[in-house]
This record gives structure tokens, C-alpha cells and sequence, in this order.
């Protein structure tokens, strides 16, 4: 089966079941979980066709060659482009272990509504912790494991804008400006602390020693391998901003409301929600965080002589193939705002 058939039946295979999902009325199909599911089940397939191609080939490989009879266990080795293969399916767990466990803890979000300042801040920094530790563990399998640099600059934009995603969607129960402001604050304040730091020699120091780095990862490469993320956590926010408030606008006013009840901001309880809170507090968050990347960038060139903008032009020139990569993820990701905290309503 060629890349392009498997692909279509991919598409084709989900499209039915999303249909089928929808006639049976179920009760699943109001659940965002169902569409994530299904929208990762359409990358999977493809991937689950291509390894299963892979390792037919690879077991009649192994079954045609005669093994040496004084062969080591060194020398009759699993072919490492195989390894590299399976270790780079394994990251799909984790991919999908990010979206749910966003889905997971927005719906315990939704469920708990209304909420206090501190349960906001507890939602966000819970989400912060999860993302990042999947994003560490993701990126130490494609560094370690698939020895991609590409594949790594593309999946740290996809656990950023996967981030983000979630974090955008928390504005549209906010139920003052007090949240929005000391929410924010206390996130762009600290990215404008946390990332020059790590910068410092004496954090790479005590890093390279739990981690126990050698001299195939010197300063100069941590260096440069963080300012790579923090370039691509800007593209990840802007991206994110752009699409959550064009996405709330349409939903709102758009012929498909009735459908959408999250984001129709009808009163819950004894708290009304606002479209125009909603769009303020994430046209706010947005220039918080360009104030505070402005900082970060400005720190970054005067103390460590690192232009980040630079450098990734110049990564570019040279994996021009990354740049297509790049948008194809983020429209993917950016279409989970739909799923992240929405209700359907098929009624």
C-alpha cells in the first residue's frame, strides 16, 4: 500500500466511524474525547500500514539469513534504521497522551464550575507540569533514540502549541479581569525569569551533572537548543492567539452556535460568561507575552550573545523541509481547539 492510498483510507475509515458515531446516538458524540480520538486514529493508521510493512520485511529478512555459526550477539544486531522506526512510533503515545490528558483535565475543569483564582492558577500549573514532562520524555526518545533533529524541532512546537491550546480555552470561563490579569502576570513574569536563567553556565553545570552529559553536548549546544525553544514557543503563542479568537468569533456568531453551547457564554449558575472578557483577556495574555518574549530575546543577545531569530533562519536554510512540517502541525493542533473544551450539542 503506497503513502498516498494509505493516507485516503485513513481519512475515508474515521470519516465513516465519525459518521456511525453520530446516527447511533450513543451519548459519545458529545464527548470532545470521541473527535480527538478519531483525529489521532487518522495519523495512526498510516504509521500502524507502515509499520507493519516494515516489520514483515524485517521478520522475512531475518528468516532468509543464514546466522554465523560463531556470531556474537554484537554482530547479528537489529538493523538501527528498524530501531530508530519503532522508536519513533512509540512517540505517538506520547503525542496522545497529550491531548488526553488536556481533555482530561478541562473536563475536570468544566465539571467543577465555577472557579476561584487559586483553582485557576492550580488548573494552568498542573497542565504546565504534564506537558512538560511529556514534552521532555518525547524529545529525549527523538534526540536519543531517533537521532532526528528535524523530528525534534517539530515535535517541541507540537507540545508548545498543544499547550496553548488548552491554556486559550481557560479564558473562556473566566469570570473577572482580576483572573486575567493575575494569571497572566504571574506566567509572563516568570518565562521572563525562568528562560535566561536556565541560560546561566552554573544551571548547565548542575544539568550536565545529574544528566550526565559529556562533551557530545557542551554549553554551546545547550545554548542554542534552548533558544530553539523558546523560538518556537513564540510561533506556538502567536499561532495559538490568532486561532482561539478566531475560533470563539465564528462559534459564537456563526450559524453553528446552537451546536456549541461552551461557547455560546450563557449564564452557569449564578456567573455569566462574556465573548467580549473572553477576547480582551487573550488579546491581553497575547501582548503580555510578546512584552515579555521582547525581554527574554533582548537578555538573550545583550548577555549570551544569542540571536534566536537568527539562528532559526538559518535552521531553516538548511531544513527548508521543516518550515512545511511546521505549518501542517500547527493547523493540525490548532483544530483541537474545537475538541479541547466544547460540549456538542447535536440536539
Amino acid at each position: 500500500m503506497s503513502g498516498v492510498l494509505a493516507n485516503v483510507t485513513s481519512w475515508v475509515f474515521t470519516t465513516m466511524l465519525g459518521a456511525l458515531v453520530y446516527v447511533l446516538d450513543t451519548g459519545v458524540e458529545r464527548m470532545p474525547m470521541t473527535w480527538t480520538s478519531l483525529t489521532l486514529l487518522t495519523l495512526l493508521l498510516p504509521v500502524a500500514v507502515s509499520f507493519g510493512i516494515i516489520q514483515r520485511h524485517h521478520q522475512h529478512t531475518s528468516h532468509d539469513e543464514q546466522r554465523p555459526l560463531m556470531a556474537t550477539s554484537t554482530a547479528w544486531r537489529t538493523p538501527a534504521s528498524y530501531r530508530r522506526f519503532v522508536w519513533f512510533c512509540s512517540t505517538f503515545l506520547l503525542w496522545y497522551a497529550a491531548l488526553a490528558a488536556g481533555e482530561w483535565l478541562a473536563s475536570v475543569y468544566i465539571d467543577t464550575l465555577p472557579h476561584t483564582t487559586s483553582d485557576e492558577f492550580f488548573y494552568v500549573y498542573t497542565w504546565i507540569a504534564t506537558v512538560n514532562i511529556l514534552s521532555l520524555l518525547a524529545g529525549w526518545v527523538v534526540s536519543a533514540k531517533v537521532r532526528s533533529w528535524p523530528l525534534q524541532y517539530v515535535y517541541t512546537l507540537y507540545f508548545f502549541t498543544t499547550y496553548f491550546i488548552f491554556y486559550r480555552n481557560l479564558f473562556a470561563r473566566l469570570e473577572n479581569p482580576e483572573q486575567v490579569v493575575l494569571l497572566q502576570a504571574s506566567a509572563s513574569v516568570g518565562i521572563a525569569l525562568v528562560y535566561p536563567l536556565r541560560m546561566a553556565r552554573w544551571v548547565y553545570r548542575i544539568l550536565a551533572f545529574v544528566c550526565r552529559w559529556g562533551d557530545d553536548y557542551p554549553y554551546e549546544a545547550y545554548v542554542r537548543h534552548l533558544g530553539r525553544a523558546f523560538f518556537l514557543r513564540n510561533k506556538a503563542e502567536n499561532a495559538t492567539v490568532l486561532g482561539f479568537v478566531c475560533w470563539v468569533t465564528i462559534l459564537h456568531y456563526g450559524p453553528n452556535r446552537l451546536h456549541y453551547p461552551y461557547f455560546r457564554f450563557e449564564q452557569y449558575g449564578d456567573v455569566s460568561y462574556e465573548y467580549s472578557l473572553t477576547v480582551r483577556a487573550s488579546i491581553y495574555a497575547w501582548m503580555s507575552e510578546f512584552v515579555a518574549s521582547r525581554i527574554v530575546r533582548f537578555i538573550f543577545r545583550r548577555v549570551y550573545k544569542l540571536n534566536i531569530s537568527a539562528d532559526a533562519v538559518h535552521d531553516f536554510c538548511r531544513y527548508p523541509h521543516v518550515v512545511a512540517a511546521m505549518v501542517l502541525v500547527t493547523i493540525h493542533v490548532l483544530q483541537n481547539i474545537l475538541f479541547a473544551m466544547i460540549r456538542l450539542d447535536f440536539g
